[in-house]
């Protein structure tokens, strides 16, 4: 049964101070043409500064808008008394990551620097860019006195859906996790339809109780244009109004206007392409277009080069008539605008598009999205004129609601995903954990890092080290001496640290054999590449872990070069590297899930069945996470750095070996494989990537659809 969420709460008294609002967004009015998750942001901006409140907009293409130069751009909405800042993003250390995990990388930087600089923070769910700053407020990392607010306006996998189209690279899977967790992860989201809300639940998107609708607000020259019903109008042109493309109804509009020339019309008119230009079939829309109209009987024409203000003062000149075609729409900003302005219309009834409609109307202008229905529509409308609609709600409500709802003073301080956190009694509040620290005698000592382990001010930690390829006794099991010593101890926190000896070189058994020996509740993995420089890292680990109930706990790492036993000013930071944490679709083909330095409840550990001990790759903790995901245990990934790894290029090279690859791919093709429900149906968006890249290929080799190179097998 389809649920139905409530309008944006008003406050119980009117007023209320000021706001400190920043809108992160990567699209906006000016810098980005023919952008609606743009012109309702810069919207809303305006509406708030109308009413008083403090507003800085974070562009985050940093000085990079699509259109003009960014300069103009401060200036132009300093002269509205906004503040525009173009995300910084600095090339060192280099971020390993694509290209929306380095934005938001960045962004969750940023924010984190000028945090006590803002009390509500907005962003859009498309890209998923907000993904890191609102793990970290859900890790309680940072961004305590934030409200985080994300607006719904179309995910990855929608406009995909609405274009028929596939997924074509694998930054197009990662958006779509970063997109669900941000919605789930946001302190409150806010949709202008019910149909998208209604279409994210169906398709397993984990929704905040403080879950509203609240339509977009207009730009104060078209908001109130609409007044009484006015007379129906002669129609000379009509127009197209939206982007050049397939998920807009750009070939269902071509198709209509077929229809519409093969019978003779009782009067001339011309047709007029409003939009911007994008690609159709893998060619520009503008050929396209052209290559359509050679049957078409009228004069046509082509205007991509217009901002908002001046394609609705266009479409308001008489005898014009827009046509909003979408074949899949949320709520577009081109039937708002055209009500809000009194522009005759008609539209397809598809998505959030009839909500704009008052249902008085929305008869005579919704129509079904197929040619020859369109084509009806049009010679009725050629013959008999047209109405503007009435839009379904007050357009000065709808801005006065989102200005009263931001100066509610219950809004901010409420922490985000506080019903995940886990219940703890006082005897778990810190519970035992075994650092299981296996590192190769033939190449290390692990001296370094097991410094950087006893400078940890976690209260209630052992240490097992596992010396895999000793000549000792394989699982004896030596302690060393208790540190009785007051001032020792200060300095060195754990409570025992006991060695075992492991005849052979491989990891995964070393680690295996450490566990036999653990006794704590969490597990923390760490080998002799890594340090940590935090004293309070083991404690955030455990920390994260309790807030948000996860299984395991891994974090962002920084490569550094040099000696890992030299002063910590001499060790130069090369790059970092985010992960996701528990996205399986991205981590069949890429290890998003954390590296093996992470923290693990050991009832998860069991459950997964250890690491492998295989001797013949190294890549055991991507195999080992992987089968966690697929079961259903909870990974969470901190976006803050607390482990430092120094580069070893022979490591990597044996990191990204055809052997590593066809392992980590096991657990998702293993017979006896255990799946929860829920990783089943993200398995659909990995056949469906699968399928995107073979077409890819083909397209490329000029053999659409082919089955391939085929040949004999080879046996023997």
């Amino acid at each position: 049964m389809a649920t139905t969420f409530p309008p944006l709460p008003q406050p119980a008294v009117a007023g209320g101070h000021p706001r400190r609002i920043c809108i992160a967004t990567w699209e906006l009015e000016g810098l980005s043409r023919n952008a609606g998750i743009g012109s309702a942001y810069a919207s809303l901006a305006a509406a708030l500064r109308r009413a008083g409140h403090e507003v800085t907009i974070l562009f985050l293409l940093g000085c990079h808008p699509t259109d003009g130069n960014i300069i103009d751009w401060i200036d132009y909405y300093a002269g509205q008394g906004l503040r525009l800042v173009p995300l910084p993003m600095a090339h060192h250390p280099r971020i390993h990551a694509a290209w929306a995990s380095s934005v938001s990388y960045h962004t969750y930087v940023w924010l984190k620097e000028h945090q006590k600089e803002f009390e509500i923070v907005h962003f859009p769910e498309c890209q998923g860019l907000g993904f890191y700053s609102l793990l970290a407020k859900r890790q309680g990392l940072a961004f305590g006195d934030i409200t985080f607010v994300i607006s719904t306006h179309g995910p990855t996998l929608w406009v995909k859906e609405g274009s028929q189209d596939y997924l074509r690279n694998l930054g197009e899977l990662e958006i779509d996790f970063m997109e669900r967790t941000s919605v789930a992860a946001a302190d409150v989201v806010a949709s202008p339809s019910e149909y998208l809300l209604g279409w994210m639940q169906e398709n397993g998107w984990q929704l905040p109780q403080r879950t509203y609708i609240a339509p977009y607000v207009l730009p104060e020259g078209i908001s109130g244009q609409w007044q009484s019903r006015p007379q129906a109008s002669e129609i000379k042109e009509i127009v197209f109004f939206g982007r050049l493309e397939m998920r807009k109804g750009l070939k269902l509009f071509c198709d209509a206007l077929d229809e519409l020339c093969a019978a003779p019309l009782m009067r001339d008119f011309e047709v007029t392409f409003l939009g911007k230009e994008t690609l159709m079939y893998g060619r520009s829309s503008i050929s396209y277009i052209s290559e359509r109209a050679k049957r078409w009987s009228m004069p046509w024409r082509i205007a991509s080069n217009k901002f908002r203000d001046g394609a609705i003062e266009y479409l308001r000149q008489p005898g014009r008539l827009a046509v909003v075609a979408s074949l899949s729409d949320n709520f577009p900003n081109t039937v708002l605008e055209c009500a809000g302005a009194g522009v005759p219309l008609l539209a397809s009834n598809v998505g959030g598009i009839p909500e704009i409609i008052d249902p008085i109307d929305r008869e005579k202008v919704c129509f079904e999205p197929r040619p020859y229905v369109l084509a009806e529509r049009l010679r009725r409308a050629l013959r008999h004129g047209v109405t503007a609609p009435k839009p379904s709600a007050s357009l000065a409500d709808t801005e006065q609601a989102w200005v009263r709802w931001h100066s509610d003073p219950s809004l901010t301080g409420k922490p985000a995903a506080a019903g995940s956190r886990r219940r703890l009694d006082e005897n778990s509040i810190f519970p035992l954990v075994s650092v299981c620290f296996a590192f190769n005698t033939r190449e290390s000592d692990g001296a370094a890092t097991l410094a950087s382990l006893q400078k940890q001010d976690y209260p209630h930690f052992e240490i097992i080290i596992a010396e895999c390829g000793s000549d000792g006794i394989d699982g004896s099991v030596e302690s060393d001496p208790p540190q009785n010593n007051r001032t020792q101890r200060s300095v060195s926190r754990p409570e025992s640290i006991n060695r075992i000896r492991v005849p052979g070189a491989e990891l995964g058994a070393g680690r295996n054999a450490a566990v036999e020996q653990a006794k704590g509740e969490y597990l923390f993995f760490v080998d002799d590449h890594t340090l940590l420089l935090a004293p309070n890292a083991l404690s955030v680990f455990v920390q994260v872990a309790q807030r948000v109930n996860a299984d395991i706990v891994t974090s962002a790492i920084s490569f550094f070069f040099g000696s890992a036993n030299g002063a910590t000013e001499e060790r130069l930071e090369n790059s970092r590297r985010v992960f996701l944490g528990g996205d399986i679709a991205t981590g069949a083909f890429v290890n998003c899930f954390g590296s093996s330095n992470a923290l693990i409840r050991r009832a998860a550990f069991d459950k997964v069945g250890g690491f492998s001990n295989d001797a013949v790759s190294t890549i055991d903790d991507w195999e080992f996470m992987a089968k966690a995901a697929l079961m259903g245990l909870s990974i969470e990934t901190m976006p803050e750095v607390f482990l430092w790894y120094r580069e070893d290029q022979d490591r990597e090279s044996l990191v990204h070996s055809l052997v590593n690859a066809v392992r980590s791919v096991r657990p998702y093709s293993a017979p006896g494989r255990k799946l929860t429900a829920e990783a089943e149906e993200t398995l659909a968006r990995v056949i469906r990537f699968g399928q995107g890249m073979k077409f890819e290929a083909d397209a490329m080799k000029g053999t659409p659809l082919s089955r391939g190179e085929q040949g004999p097998a080879v046996t023997g």
